[in-house]
């Protein structure tokens, strides 16, 4: 049988990148989410992942699964809420397939910072991937003590653990390199330096990356591979905000300026119905929606975490997976350059 991934999270940052990956590697893949049009030139299957009865609708394509990728997620503020919902939604696209009578094989899934705590602001670094639980709850606690249910009927697991994410998507709520491409433009249309917008000591800090194409090669990696457990991805490098931050205002044309910390999410609420949809119109740009570009409240966090955040990622180089070579700032200069390419953001020079 040809192996067949079900893609959850598909038209996010981590999903679309895992989605390009498999096609080029050859996989047969299918997406499945709420939205009726699919995000991808794949098969695309319409249901909620909170209703087992929407799911179950499409039982004669879930029965030729094979691998699943989970990358979906509804966030919510009360973090009970948010494993619970959560939970409920992983289990029930797996018990569907299983229910469907797929052979299903493996079961990757997406955590990330958060499984170490970094939504709290603070968590042992280099986090390792034994390193000790946060005291719970933990959506992510939550898959994975599932998934171990699973290897009693031969279902095998990965955990792929990125961190702060750079690629392509639209309407992703986490997504940095479209969060910086958003506020350089805007910084050059209002004609000000491009300052960092959080405190001073966070921009000190060292934090890593995860290029969402890097990604999609792991999940490739981890499928074709039977790679088990759990596994920190990263560019590879470690970075930090004022070593980057000169180069992108460079890129934009830009004066760097201080670190001046301002509500994101404030600001760009503000401008999104008159400045941005004005840049759109005069650059004729693809998304006069700034929402569906960016959101500022991820940067609101990130941008004020002022104790070291990053990764070791020594397992999974270890266990063969030797792509982490990237440096970050090219990274987010390519991501520039393609947001332009893309009808996201106007060339700076032609500001």
């Amino acid at each position: 049988m040809q192996p067949h991934m079900l893609v959850l999270g598909g038209s996010g940052v981590t999903g679309n990148g895992a989605v390009v990956a498999l096609q080029d590697a050859e996989w047969k893949v299918t997406t499945l989410s709420r939205a009726i049009e699919p995000p991808h030139e794949t098969a695309h299957l319409s249901a909620d992942l909170l209703d087992r009865a929407s799911l179950q609708k499409h039982s004669d394509s879930l029965a030729h699964v094979t691998h699943i990728f989970y990358a979906a997620i509804k966030p919510s503020d009360d973090a009970k809420t948010e494993a619970e919902e959560n939970s409920l939604m992983f289990k029930n696209i797996i018990e569907s397939v299983i229910a469907a009578g797929a052979d299903l094989k493996r079961v990757i899934f997406l955590q990330g910072g958060k499984v170490y705590g970094a939504h709290l602001g603070v968590y042992k670094t280099p986090a390792r991937e034994d390193d000790s639980r946060h005291y719970p709850p933990n959506l992510y606690f939550e898959h994975e003590d599932y998934a171990r249910t699973l290897e009693s009927k031969g279902i095998r697991w990965t955990a792929l653990r990125p961190d702060i994410m750079i690629g392509h998507s639209l309407g992703s709520a986490m997504n940095m390199g479209n969060l910086i491409g958003l506020y350089g433009t805007l910084c050059k249309h209002f004609g000000v330096a491009m300052q960092f917008p959080g405190s001073a000591a966070a921009y000190s800090v060292l934090i890593n990356f995860t290029t969402a194409s890097l990604l999609g090669e792991a999940v490739v990696w981890a499928a074709d591979n039977e790679k088990d457990g759990a596994y920190n991805v990263t560019n590879g490098d470690v970075c930090r905000w004022k070593h980057l931050w000169p180069k992108v205002a460079e890129w934009f044309g830009l004066d760097v300026g201080e670190p001046q910390p301002i509500n994101l999410q404030q600001r760009l609420n503000q401008a999104s119905d008159s400045e941005w949809k004005n840049i759109a119109t005069r650059y004729d740009l693809r998304e006069p929606d700034i929402n569906r570009i960016a959101q500022g409240s991820f940067g609101d966090f990130l941008f004020h975490v002022e104790t070291d955040g990053i990764f070791d990622v020594t397992k999974a180089r270890q266990a063969g997976f030797n792509e982490m070579s990237l440096r970050t700032d090219n990274e987010i200069i390519e991501h520039l350059d393609n947001m332009v390419k893309d009808g996201l953001i106007p060339n700076p020079q032609t500001m």
